[in-house]
């Protein structure tokens, strides 16, 4: 824990609601400055037909492929070593003469796959759906033009931006061991109340209800598996929400049949979930008809079989458009979709994640983000054999000579609580389930 995290821990709730309000003032600045001019283009370009979104889509394929053959040393030598005329490249079509791009290739080559000349910009560090923790970096405007998308995704179905908006994801916002009310902290700048997924439970429901009562929230927002948590506890206890948000907006998990079924039914609206990816490479959100509209600004996305071919039902593969700092071609996100048509998407797979259930009745998904803030480990995956005991797969990168195995075992603690026992195992290589898939956790145990 650093010296930031212990003064925040160890600061009564009001003033953890200062510094949470003044870290979301910060963030405020640097992520909405262009919010109304990209909003405007957002909506213009989502109101053209297929094939103007094509067309378009085209030029700026064009632009970003020369782009990055004058200017980023990663694809100026990948052109060169595969015979390839980058300025005959102008559509999605010609794409396709690309080699895909890996995750551990970008890993390995991230400083050639950066723009010499940026000076300014803006990182970001996840480990995604693989559990391999990733650093992508971007200019200011992808970064802006991703939250633009988002807003407009909520303004869409009824939430304007600024309006009241309770957020249930992945944030520790209080001791993991304090279990007295509030639930939640402000940030005041976007009248937010994020509300912390690692207290819910019969014991505290009442005091998440009551809360939420009070803040009475336009949306919920945040991660499948944790507002559906939320939702099993009223149907347990049998008992309604004292309060009834106009929409829920899911993200950064598959949102699956059973978990929208609960929800909905507990909410009484409906739930629009987004896919979004840590690359800043492809944004799709979800209509009335549960279909997903990708949007053409961000990136391009292409559908590949196992041979490589393109197909409606397979690997999902994104390219950047916009991102000039560390831009990424062809690159293979690691999830799977099913298309119904160029701009719209059935269903997407691959962000599926146990949960952690702890031994006071806890359940906590989104897990693999723990590694994500260590670069000695290439690849990580919790295995819960029992509710107080859970085995961690490591393979390190050895490169790096000193292993913080006493920092992992207390990040992971803070997470999961002190009562579960992490015994750390190192391996060359983590075995993939059958269908290539890396899970970040395996639970074992009966749910």
């Amino acid at each position: 824990m650093n010296l930031k995290e212990r003064i925040y821990y160890s600061s009564p709730a009001t003033i953890q609601n200062f510094l949470v309000s003044l870290a979301g003032k910060i963030q405020y600045s640097k992520r909405y400055q262009n919010l109304h001019s990209q909003i405007i283009e957002i909506d213009q370009i989502n109101a053209l037909s297929e094939r103007k979104k094509t067309d378009s889509q085209n030029e700026n394929i064009e632009k970003m492929i020369r782009f990055c053959g004058d200017y980023i040393p990663f694809y100026q030598k990948l052109f060169a070593n595969y015979g390839i005329n980058y300025k005959q490249i102008s559509s999605k079509r010609d794409l396709r003469k690309l080699p895909l791009l890996t995750k551990r290739t970008v890993i390995k080559n991230i400083d050639s796959l950066m723009n010499p000349a940026s000076k300014k910009y803006i990182t970001q560090k996840t480990s995604g759906t693989t559990g391999t923790p990733f650093t992508i970096h971007m200019d200011k405007g992808t970064y802006q033009l991703a939250m633009a998308l988002l807003v407009a995704h909520e303004n869409k179905h009824g939430v304007c931006f600024g309006s009241r908006r309770a957020t249930f994801a992945g944030r520790l916002i209080k001791k993991y061991s304090d279990n007295k009310p509030p639930f939640y902290r402000f940030n005041k700048s976007e009248n937010q109340a994020i509300f912390s997924t690692y207290h819910l439970s019969h014991s505290t429901l009442r005091h998440y209800d009551s809360e939420l009562a009070v803040f009475d929230p336009e949306e919920l927002i945040g991660y499948p598996s944790a507002i559906y948590n939320l939702a099993t506890l009223y149907l347990e206890s049998k008992r309604s929400p004292s309060f009834k948000p106009k929409i829920i907006v899911t993200n950064s998990e598959t949102l699956f049949s059973w978990q929208r079924n609960a929800i909905e039914r507990v909410f009484g609206c409906t739930i629009y979930d987004y896919y979004g990816t840590a690359e800043y490479i492809l944004f799709a959100g979800q209509e009335k008809n549960r279909s997903y509209s990708v949007n053409p600004i961000l990136g391009v996305h292409e559908i590949i079989d196992d041979q490589g071919l393109a197909s409606t039902s397979g690997r999902l593969i994104g390219s950047s458009l916009t991102n000039t700092v560390m831009p990424l071609l062809r690159y293979e996100i690691g999830d799977t979709a099913e298309a119904l048509s160029d701009f719209s998407i059935k269903n997407f797979t691959g962000r599926i994640d146990d949960q952690i259930h702890t031994p006071d009745g806890r359940r906590i998904g989104r897990t693999g983000e723990v590694f994500g803030f260590f670069e000695n480990i290439k690849e990580a995956q919790i295995i819960q054999h029992r509710a107080d005991y859970c085995e961690v797969l490591i393979v390190q990168d050895k490169k790096y000579s000193n292993f913080p195995e006493r920092q992992i075992i207390e990040k992971l603690k803070s997470k999961f609580g002190a009562e579960i026992y992490f015994k750390l195992s190192y391996l060359d290589y983590i075995k993939k389930s059958k269908n290539g898939k890396f899970k970040a956790v395996k639970s074992l145990i009966n749910k």
